[in-house]
C-alpha cells in the first residue's frame, strides 16, 4: 500500500463544479424481478446507452492508494465516443459492462452515477466503481464533509439488531460510516449516514440486512 493521497482542496472544489455523483443501489427487486445481484439501476443506465466503453479510472491511476482495479470506468454516449476516439477507452458490450459492474460490486466498490453538476436530471456521462480511498466525490464528502457532491440513492437500508452476530463484515464494506464498531465491538448502525449503495446487503453472511425505500 502506498502512502495515503489525498486530492487537494482546489481540485475537490473544481471537481464540484463539473459533477455531481448519484449512489447507484444494488439488491433491489423491479418488475417483479430478483436476481442474485440485482444491479437494476445500473442495468436500466445500460440497457438505454446507445454507446458504452470502458476506460481507466482517473482518482485510483492519479493516486494510486489502494490495489483495486482500475480499468473499471464505464462511459457512455457521446462520452463514450469522445474518449474511444482520444484513444483512453474502447467499445465493449452491455453484457461485458454488466460484468465489470458485478465484480467491482463484490470487491467493495460504490457505484455512482456521473452528472454534470447543473443538469442532474440528465442522462448520466459515467458509472464509476468507486473507492473512498481515491475517489473524488467521495474523499470530498468524507475528508471535507462536501455537502451535494455524492447523492444518496432513493433506498436506504436496515438493521436487525437482535439478530444481528456482529461479524463487522458490513462495517468493513461500508463507505460512508454509516455502521460502526462501539466501544464493546458491537455494530452502530446510523441511518442517516446511509447513501443506500447496498454492499452491506449484499455481504451480510446472515442476510439480516435489506434495502427499503427512503
Amino acid at each position: 500500500m502506498n502512502e495515503f493521497k489525498r486530492w487537494s482542496e482546489t481540485k475537490l472544489l473544481n471537481f464540484k463544479k463539473k459533477w455531481q455523483a448519484i449512489t447507484i443501489p444494488v439488491n433491489i427487486s423491479i418488475e417483479n424481478r430478483q436476481f442474485a445481484l440485482d444491479l437494476t439501476r445500473a442495468t436500466q443506465i445500460l440497457l438505454q446507452a446507445e454507446k458504452i466503453a470502458l476506460g481507466d479510472c482517473v482518482c485510483r491511476t492519479s493516486l494510486q492508494n489502494c490495489s483495486m482495479p482500475r480499468n473499471t470506468c464505464i462511459l457512455l454516449n457521446k462520452r463514450a465516443e469522445i474518449f474511444v476516439k482520444s484513444g483512453r477507452a474502447k467499445y465493449i458490450t452491455i453484457k461485458e459492462a454488466m460484468a465489470i459492474v458485478s465484480e467491482t460490486h463484490e470487491r467493495g466498490l460504490v457505484h455512482l452515477a456521473m452528472h454534470q453538476s447543473n443538469n442532474t436530471d440528465q442522462f448520466p456521462l459515467e458509472i464509476c466503481s468507486c473507492c473512498s480511498c481515491c475517489c473524488q466525490a467521495l474523499q470530498g464528502l468524507k475528508l471535507m464533509n462536501m455537502k451535494g457532491l455524492v447523492k444518496k440513492s432513493e433506498f436506504v437500508a436496515t438493521f436487525n439488531q437482535k439478530s444481528c452476530k456482529q461479524c463487522g463484515v458490513c462495517v468493513d464494506r461500508c463507505h460512508f460510516g454509516a455502521r460502526v464498531l462501539d466501544s464493546n465491538n458491537n455494530i452502530v448502525f446510523k441511518q442517516d449516514l446511509c447513501f443506500g449503495c447496498g454492499l452491506c446487503v449484499t455481504s451480510c453472511p446472515e442476510s439480516l440486512i435489506e434495502l427499503i425505500p427512503r
